[in-house]
């Protein structure tokens, strides 16, 4: 009887385990949803940059670079962590870059070059070039050069300070018969203080704080209805929010604009017609 019921399982697995297989090839290729095609990220601040670089008149470029700009607003969730972008030092580099009458030098993300030079000193890099020294020998490594690097006149540095939700919220929701119905707007803002620094001074060159409000809105029709004993929700709306990270991107784009545009006596404001004050 054993012997029985074990062949029949064999025989059950041996069936299932074909199905399986021949399954397999009854798959057809799935096509890859493909969304909108990649664009250049730019905000209604990027314009300005390019404003304030056609004012610039310089015979050299000024050299600038970026240091710390971290999220100092305190507001961390420990389950969905930051709220704002830990990105705000690149984006204001792809911001200065935008600016012609400046050369942005790097000094946050060295470690390559760091790697480079250590191997470069150990005489582990080589192009398949000869090298004459000046004693008149030559070496098949590349030889690492002091004084390659070139200084920087200024940085920009500064933080994220304030993330305040709900400054404002209105609107009304109506509920008749289990359907409720109506809109809600909520606004919330973000705020950065950014600086520019001589980099052989320490003097700070200028200052500026800037803050930028958020909206977002909410419709919602819903209907909520006891059917034999069981809870029915439906629940149906729509919601719509300014993008904060690019919020967050269009202060960075303005704060820069700004800082760079006065250190050349440029009238930033004029580049983008708004009405920011400053002194």
């Amino acid at each position: 009887m054993k012997h029985i019921l074990l062949i029949s399982l064999l025989s059950s697995l041996s069936i299932i385990a074909g199905c399986s297989s021949s399954s397999r090839h009854q798959y057809k290729e799935v096509r890859t949803l493909k969304g909108p095609d990649i664009t250049e990220n730019l905000t209604n601040y990027t314009s300005g940059l390019s404003c304030v670089s056609d004012r610039i008149n310089l015979s050299r470029k000024v050299k600038i670079t970026v240091d710390a700009i971290p999220d100092k607003s305190g507001k961390v969730n420990s389950s969905e962590g930051y709220k704002i972008t830990q990105g705000v030092e690149s984006m204001a580099i792809t911001a200065l870059a935008k600016i012609k009458a400046i050369q942005v030098v790097e000094r946050r993300n060295i470690g390559a070059f760091n790697t480079e030079s250590d191997l470069m000193q150990k005489k582990r890099i080589g192009d398949k070039k000869r090298y004459k020294l000046s004693n008149g020998r030559y070496i098949k490594y590349k030889p690492l050069l002091s004084g390659k690097i070139h200084s920087a006149d200024y940085y920009i540095t500064g933080a994220v300070t304030e993330v305040n939700y709900n400054i404002y919220s209105g609107g009304k929701l109506v509920n008749v018969s289990g359907l409720e119905f109506g809109s809600k707007t909520v606004m919330m803002n973000v705020a950065m203080d950014l600086r520019i620094v001589n980099v052989h001074t320490l003097d700070v060159i200028d200052s500026i704080s800037l803050q930028k409000q958020f909206v977002g809105k909410r419709t919602k029709a819903g209907l909520y209805r006891f059917m034999d004993k069981e809870l029915v929700n439906y629940d149906g709306g729509s919601s719509t929010d300014e993008p904060l990270q690019m919020g967050v991107r269009s202060l960075v784009e303005r704060g820069v604009a700004q800082l760079v545009g006065r250190l050349f006596n440029v009238r930033v404001n004029e580049c983008y017609h708004d009405n920011i004050q400053i002194r």
